[in-house]
């Protein structure tokens, strides 16, 4: 008190920056007590400038009861006194204060003389106690007073150094403030000429004391968690130390901020066994010291609000409310070679004893019947009349039961069938069954027992209908594969022959490069085209002797042709690109119909 009145003496404002709870409450019964004693400062107001401060102090004056037993006092003594002066307002409890007021915000404030302001938040990092020192702080009359803890790296931290200046957040726009150094025009700075007095009224514990609980409560796992790595470092150093003469070493943790941390807890889990599981009678204690196994319970474990049960999975619609389903695998198999007395000899040496199903006992027992009905038919002479059958019905031979999960059946036709409840076990066992049936299959043993004598007749082959075909069929295949090709529409036969080249025409060729007389190649021309006549009869016919029906094939593909000559598949074509592609397609054609030409 003698800080706050020191700075009212001369003429200056007292800033007490606080949290909204706790701490402020306390501090304004300090002040309200204070003030009633000391007629002389009942002049300089009081405020508390929080909103959730105000809105909380109901609950204060509500919950009296709850609190210590001074408390209780002063409200039993301030409600004596209304019913002493007649006050039935019910005022006069310790929360009811004379001298302190409210203030909503700064612009109900005359900041005229000297006061005392109780703000929030208590770190001054901004809102109304933030705006109070921007715009005090440059007074020297002014002080702060700091009444708790205050973490490193906010401004109740930092003013605690007493720096010259401070920067502004709340009012960078004020006359007295100006620029930092730098020229970003972003910080400004306040000079700190205000007085600045710590003490605390933290509510909190000290190194002591806290190293005295974490003992007396012998935790295995410490994780410290504080604003100050230094004094956090500290304590983690202090507990190491101890951990010296302790049998069970304590672990401390000391994580920086967001770093993640990551510690096992064991928890003991207990399962209800019900259902048909339960039936099963548990070990005792003789049974395991005479060296006995415990049997092996196998089930579906069933989680329902935090509660464990194991039980068979039949019994999950009954105890747990579940649909269950269940998917039966089949497989059928035709083996023509091995016979069953070879099958269960693969089976036994794969998977030990096979077990035979109830199904061969009924099989045995109808033999035995239908054998016993004979001989009765035999003594009286009577033949049953037997009816005829559309088809063979093939009859169960065998029927064993593999590793208790996959059922094995063997019919008179050869034809195996397993079937198994699938699921991973079953299915690994089921396809080693069947890996064991093909290679019974394919045994020596299977060959040897499937061997026969037989007789061929190694008679000279038959006719091969395809062996002597006609030129016209052979043309018929090619120009099916061309077609296939390039399209039945653009496919065409060539009628007129290619000419071989004679002497003749190579001197006719010479006589065309030199100047000649138009009426004597008038004249000739008629003898000409009789002898080409008779040139492209010789040649057909001499193609036809070969057995080519047709001289040649027309391709045509957009503006793309071809000519090709069937006696050698030679192509004719201004495009290159085509006519191998044309080349190709008939040289594979002719590969397939070869002989081509017969």
């Amino acid at each position: 008190m003698k800080s706050i009145t020191g700075i009212l003496n001369r003429g200056g404002r007292v800033l007490m920056p606080v949290f909204a709870l706790g701490r402020a409450q306390e501090l304004l019964l300090i002040l309200d007590e204070y003030w009633g004693k000391h007629p002389d400062y009942q002049k300089y107001p009081i405020y508390y400038a929080s909103n959730l401060a105000r809105k909380c102090m109901v609950v204060y004056q509500t919950y009296v009861g709850a609190m210590n037993d001074n408390i209780k006092r002063l409200f039993r003594e301030g409600m004596a006194q209304a019913e002493a002066s007649g006050d039935g307002s019910g005022k006069g409890g310790p929360w009811d204060f004379n001298y302190i007021r409210s203030l909503k915000n700064l612009d109900r404030f005359d900041d005229l003389g000297g006061c005392v302001m109780l703000a929030s938040p208590g770190m001054l990092q901004n809102g109304v106690s933030r705006e109070l020192l921007e715009r005090w702080a440059p007074n020297d009359k002014n002080g702060v007073i700091i009444t708790g803890y205050s973490v490193e790296g906010t401004m109740a931290k930092q003013i605690m150094q007493e720096p010259d200046q401070i920067q502004a957040v709340m009012s960078r726009t004020m006359a007295n403030a100006r620029r930092g150094p730098g020229g970003d025009g972003e910080k400004f700075l306040i000079p700190r000429r205000c007085s600045v007095q710590e003490y605390s009224f933290a509510a909190h514990v000290d190194g002591t004391e806290n190293r005295e609980f974490i003992e007396e409560v012998a935790a295995p796992v410490v994780i410290l968690v504080h604003g100050e790595q230094h004094n956090m470092m500290r304590l983690k150093s202090k507990l190491l130390s101890l951990n010296a003469n302790k049998s069970v070493k304590a672990k401390i943790f000391s994580p920086k901020n967001c770093e993640e941390l990551r510690i096992p807890f064991k928890q003991d889990k207990t399962a209800k066994v019900v259902g048909k599981l339960a039936t099963i009678q548990p070990p005792t204690k003789s049974t395991l010291e005479d060296g006995q196994n415990a049997p092996l319970i196998t089930g579906v474990l069933v989680q329902n609000d935090f509660k464990l049960s194991l039980m068979a999975p039949e019994d999950l619609r009954e105890y747990a409310g579940l649909n269950t389903t269940t998917i039966t695998c089949k497989q059928r198999l035709k083996l023509s070679a091995a016979g069953i007395d070879l099958i269960r000899w693969g089976l036994e040496g794969v998977f030990g004893t096979v077990e035979e199903l109830p199904e061969m006992h009924k099989k045995k027992l109808s033999e035995k019947h239908d054998g016993e009905d004979e001989e009765a038919d035999e003594n009286t002479n009577e033949v049953p009349k037997q009816e005829e059958a559309d088809e063979e019905v093939a009859s169960l031979v065998a029927a064993y039961l593999l590793m208790g999960c996959v059922t094995f059946r063997y019919r008179s036709d050869g034809e195996v069938e397993l079937e198994w409840e699938g699921n991973l076990l079953n299915d690994s066992i089921a396809d080693a069954v069947l890996t064991c049936l093909y290679s019974v299959e394919s045994s020596p043993a299977a060959v040897k027992r499937s061997a026969n004598t037989h007789q061929h007749d190694h008679g000279p082959p038959g006719h091969n209908p395809h062996a002597n075909l006609s030129p016209e069929e052979r043309l018929e295949r090619f120009l099916m594969i061309v077609e296939n090709q390039f399209g039945a529409d653009n496919v065409n036969p060539v009628a007129d022959p290619k000419l071989p080249i004679t002497s003749k025409d190579d001197a006719k060729g010479e006589d065309e490069g030199e100047d000649a007389d138009p009426s004597a190649m008038d004249t000739s021309n008629d003898g000409g085209d009789k002898d080409l006549d008779e040139r492209r009869r010789a040649e057909l016919e001499r193609l036809h002797k070969l057995g080519i029906p047709v001289p040649g094939i027309h391709i045509k593909v957009d503006k793309m042709e071809a000519t090709v000559w069937l006696e050698d598949l030679e192509v004719d074509c201004v495009h290159k690109a085509f006519a191998d592609r044309v080349r190709r397609v008939c040289e594979r054609a002719a590969e397939v119909t070869a002989p081509l030409w017969g």
